[in-house]
């Protein structure tokens, strides 16, 4: 309802003193102004019912319909069989109590389609007493139609993510059952032939010939362990983190890893989201904070029925805001949290180290086996 506003009371003028007029109080006195204004610029979908729900008003009209599709006719002719009884109460209800009511409701379209609509019912007051209902209706139907996209670009990057940690899996076995295989196979033979009496120079050729086997087993190893490493499916999150902190204490001289997880195995789908997001916050450090400490956290809620993670260090710091749009690596961890229905929380500045934490919970809908 619209409450005629006055102003304040002013000392009269004297006969023949230029009295000057405002303009915007004269429009607040106005209130058949106000309300036409009111109509003409707002968003909504503006209508006045009564008691029985027949449309005795409205300010626009669109979508197909015409004013004598709708004034005169009862609100509940445009609503859904499922929508239609939740209407009736509440309309019911801001009659009989004078307060404000809200709901969703479905309306069928002249064509036959149905759209969505947000409904925010008021009381009308006329000497403190509801005479009539005004309705505020808000189109949803956009707004759903952007989450169904988004579920469904979700879903797409879902299994984006689930195909790739496959190929990563079996990219993984490859090198360890076949390539790393052939080269420890290749060291034995070459150690053996180390205690033959052989010339000097061909003693230096094998063992320069060994130093290089040795490099390449060690790259098939960090290989292996960047791509997917066999700790994770076969032990367990706890163990493949302790190989990425094994690995980062090459790079930071202190790297600290506590954890307070339950000793059966989480999710597959979880474990594989801690392991990349805990991956690729170490990365970071490796690459860019100049970090003497890491401090890797894993804490189990079992009250609440999540995991918490946390990586912090001591580093350089940064702007989260001011990432360059080339670097994916802290984008990557939003959207394996949010997939999750984790939301990262990321503390950083110039000189003040960086502090990432995660929160996730364990309980995962249509949770796999723990496979691949």
């Amino acid at each position: 309802m619209l409450h005629e506003q006055r102003e304040p009371a002013k000392p009269s003028a004297a006969v023949g003193d230029d009295v000057a007029i405002d303009p915007t109080a004269a429009a607040m006195g106005d209130s058949a102004a106000l309300w036409e204004a009111v109509c003409r610029v707002s968003g909504d979908y503006l209508a006045i019912i009564d008691r029985s729900g027949m449309i005795r008003f409205c300010n626009r009209i669109d979508g197909g319909w015409s004013p004598e599709h709708v004034v005169s006719r009862s609100i509940f002719d445009f609503t859904m069989p499922e929508s239609t009884g939740q209407l009736h109460r509440v309309i019911k209800e801001v009659f009989a109590t004078g307060q404000r009511q809200s709901l969703e409701t479905t309306v069928r379209m002249p064509e036959g389609g149905v759209t969505y609509f947000s409904v925010r019912l008021g009381p009308v007051l006329v000497d403190g007493r509801p005479a009539a209902v005004l309705v505020c209706c808000e189109n949803t139907l956009p707004l759903k139609m952007s989450e169904k996209t988004l579920r469904h670009e979700r879903m797409l990057l879902q299994r984006l993510l689930k195909i790739q940690e496959r190929e990563r899996q079996l990219v993984s076995y490859e090198i360890h059952d076949g390539l790393a295989q052939y080269l420890a196979g290749a060291m034995m033979h070459l150690q053996a032939c180390e205690h033959a009496t052989v010339s000097e120079e061909d003693t230096r050729e094998l063992r320069e010939g060994l130093r290089l086997l040795r490099a390449a087993t060690d790259e098939a190893r960090r290989l292996i362990s960047g791509l997917r490493p066999p700790a994770l499916d076969e032990l367990g999150i706890v163990d493949a983190v302790e190989t990425l902190v094994a690995d980062a204490r090459i790079d930071v001289p202190q790297v600290d890893f506590t954890h307070s997880l339950p000793s059966q195995r989480l999710p597959p789908d979880l474990e594989t989201t801690i392991f990349r997001i805990v991956q690729e916050s170490l990365s970071n450090v490796r690459r860019h904070a100049h970090a003497g400490s890491v401090r890797v956290g894993l804490d189990h809620d079992p009250a609440a029925g999540t995991v918490r993670i946390v990586v912090q260090d001591d580093g350089v710091g940064f702007d989260p805001a001011a990432v360059p749009d080339e670097r994916f690596g802290i984008e990557g961890i939003r959207q394996r949290a949010r997939l999750l229905g984790g939301e990262p929380t990321i503390t950083s500045g110039a000189g003040l180290g960086t502090t990432i934490s995660i929160t996730l919970p364990i309980a995962l809908k249509d949770s796999p086996p723990h496979s691949l």
